[in-house]
């Protein structure tokens, strides 16, 4: 009699078990990605987190002669060093020219996929969170690969930051630069 349960149980289970596969997947709900609105120079975009590594305060950035375009130079972050960049410079914003472009940098945006890349921005304008659905392709100013789709922040279009794109140019540029003989540079 046991066994005759115990067998029945069994395959009332697998029965279940088995119609579980047959049933169409439920459809959950889309999670929202987490973005930072940011200005870089005259630029008002947004950098998603999961591209981030950190976000840090601006310390001293200690200059680099001879860099690649858009190098302000080398900066301390927790014991290591970054290559700082501007990003304005980078997505085709107004470029710091050392000093005489003003003020520092107040943050920098630390590249997940290549922490010894930081990018440069003047402000951090608040959080940010938005749906496949609401990324758009970007019909503002020609930034070429870095920024190709724009997403709205309290109403206002942004441009949506491709910081992988970002560290892809940061280091083809670097590459050349190593690759030039050293009187050229």
């Amino acid at each position: 009699m046991k066994r005759a349960l115990l067998a029945e149980r069994l395959a009332a289970l697998q029965r279940a078990f088995d119609a579980s596969f047959a049933a169409p997947a439920e459809a959950r709900p889309e999670e929202p990605a987490r973005g930072l609105a940011i200005r870089a120079g005259d630029r008002r975009l947004v950098a998603r987190v999961d591209e981030l590594a950190a976000v840090e305060p601006c310390r001293r950035i200690a200059p680099l002669a001879g860099g690649p375009p858009g190098l302000l130079g080398l900066a301390g972050l927790r014991g290591r060093l970054v290559a700082v960049y501007d990003l304005a410079a980078l997505v085709g914003g107004r470029p710091r020219a050392g000093a005489a472009a003003g003020p520092t940098p107040r943050w920098l945006l630390v590249c997940a996929e290549h922490p010894d890349i930081a990018l440069a921005i003047d402000e951090l304008e608040g959080h940010a969170r938005f749906s496949c659905a609401d990324v758009r392709a970007d019909n503002g100013a020609d930034t070429g690969e870095h920024v190709r789709e724009a997403v709205d922040v309290d109403g206002a279009p942004r441009g949506l930051l491709r910081v992988p794109a970002i560290a892809a140019t940061v280091l083809r540029r670097a590459q050349r630069g190593a690759a030039r003989p050293k009187e050229d540079r």
